[in-house]
């Protein structure tokens, strides 16, 4: 079989077409393509942390959902627990009515400070010093107990006791406490 110069000039023509063909799908299409997908994997691998940290918010805010309901009625019960009015009209009266109520009679009450409740926001701290010029110290300690386990928002923070040379059974009490109020 012979072929004619036409023939041989398609053939020569399509195996260039052939090649043009072939080459142009490698650098033209597949090369692209490549470099995208390299490109694809690698900000792929440095989006892992971001992902990794962001699946880790989205745990703790389920966390933070689920437990809503607790800490709102946690919240419920501290409104509930808080008298409304400023605390200086409320606050003494009530430390000298408690503390009459164990038979400690002279009781003088005077804020010394207040803060921000560092993990409640909306609330506040305020510390009180209380001042008993002449109290026995047992009663002292049964009417102390009685405070921490009847009042949940006042913490003791310090409380010293000196005794009298004059009158050696009773004590000079001087307690610093803590209470928590609306802001």
């Amino acid at each position: 079989m012979k072929f004619g110069k036409e023939e041989i000039q398609k053939i020569v023509l399509g195996g260039l077409v052939g090649v043009g063909v072939i080459y142009s799908y490698f650098d033209l299409l597949l090369g692209p393509l490549k470099t995208r997908h390299a490109n694809t994997l690698k900000s792929i691998a440095a989006l892992q942390p971001e992902i990794s940290r962001a699946k880790g918010l989205i745990a703790k805010g389920n966390t933070i959902r689920d437990q809503a309901p607790q800490a709102e009625a946690t919240i419920a019960q501290i409104d509930a627990m808080i008298p409304e009015g400023a605390p200086v009209a409320w606050f003494p009266t009530r430390m000298t009515e408690f503390f009459k109520t164990h038979g400690i009679d002279k009781v003088s009450t005077r804020m010394t400070g207040e803060a921000p409740h560092p993990s409640l926001s909306g609330y506040r701290r305020i510390t009180w010093n209380i001042e008993i010029p002449k109290v026995e110290c047992l009663r002292f300690g049964a009417a102390l107990a009685a405070l921490e386990n009847t009042e949940p928002l006042i913490s003791v923070e310090t409380c010293n006791i000196d005794t009298q040379r004059e009158e050696p059974d009773v004590q000079r009490v001087s307690i610093t406490l803590s209470n928590i109020v609306k802001q």
